[in-house]
């Protein structure tokens, strides 16, 4: 843990390229300690135990990509502050003694301030999709990253009588190496929150006939080519997706890996954090970065 930690921390920062606009780092600390490579697949996403009705499972392909292995601490979004001569707000609890720890998740971001947090290192916020896969590691249909019973000795929720965040990588990771994937605190991710966008979204889609699709699948085929890889909510609205549930929540079910929370964008919780992915699928810098760092190591 202290080792991730503190490379976390050796991040060498870039300034900004505006007044008003914060522009990515120059440099970035990407190897396979900070970051995970998720090989994508298609997979069932949902559950059907959905309480609220607004996600059935169904069938999404993701592609690969990368993600951060723990939720962003206050250690390294003070670094952020320190190297960030642009107009960034401090969140209101990264100074206080019990929530402000600098290995404790950062809290009371800002939807958008999570985005230009990632922005700035050259990342972003994962989808909803590639945050549930990701969370499931590997597993199918189970309600959390390691099966289907809620445990205290896995995660960070009322149960576990903490009454607030515990330092990152307190429990055991998931089969990805992901830590807190249920519990400690919720997450942001990229979208917007839509109740029937899963139930419907094929059907919203345009439609773009495939004569060979057709013949062999039907309609339901068609549909299903032309939304279900990578999906992604960009439509504009107030409210935008969290996931992964907190140590505030009780009940298992929000806690899960399906459950689908949401908040204003302007939403600022002491139980609401976030962590950044990065695409894969292009053999891009972060990519060049992370297999030269690797080969380092070796």
């Amino acid at each position: 843990m202290k080792k991730i930690y503190l490379l976390l921390s050796l991040i060498v920062f870039g300034g900004c390229a505006t007044k008003d606009i914060c522009k990515r780092a120059d440099l970035l600390d990407l190897s396979n300690e900070t970051m995970s490579f998720i090989k994508g697949r298609e997979f069932l996403m949902g559950s059907y135990n959905d309480k609220f009705g607004d996600k059935p499972p169904k069938d999404v392909l993701v592609s690969n990509f990368y993600i951060d292995k723990a939720e962003i601490t206050n250690g390294i979004y003070k670094e952020y502050l320190k190297a960030n001569s642009c107009n960034v707000k401090k969140p209101p609890y990264i100074d206080d003694p019990i929530y402000g720890a600098d290995d404790l998740p950062v809290v009371g971001v800002t939807y958008d301030e999570a985005q230009k947090f990632c922005k700035f290192y050259n990342k972003r916020l994962p989808t909803e999709a590639e945050w549930e896969f990701a969370a499931r590691g590997g597993l199918e249909n189970k309600k959390f990253p390691w099966g289907d019973e809620e445990s205290s000795d896995f995660m960070n929720y009322r149960g576990s009588n903490n009454h607030w965040a515990v330092p990152i990588m307190s429990y055991p990771p998931n089969a990805y190496g992901l830590y807190d994937m249920a519990g400690n605190v919720r997450e942001w991710v990229a979208d917007t929150y839509e109740k029937d966008f899963y139930k419907y979204s094929c059907l919203k889609s345009p439609l773009h006939f495939n004569l060979t699709s057709t013949i062999t699948k039907g309609l339901e085929g068609v549909y299903k080519s032309n939304c279900y890889k990578d999906p992604l909510n960009s439509s504009k609205g107030l409210y935008k997706v969290n996931r992964g549930g907190s140590w505030s929540y009780s009940d298992g079910y929000p806690n899960s890996v399906s459950f689908r929370g949401f908040d204003l964008a302007s939403s600022r919780f002491n139980d609401l954090g976030f962590r950044c992915a990065a695409n894969a699928e292009k053999e891009n810098w972060i990519v060049r970065k992370i297999k030269k760092m690797t080969e380092q190591l070796k």
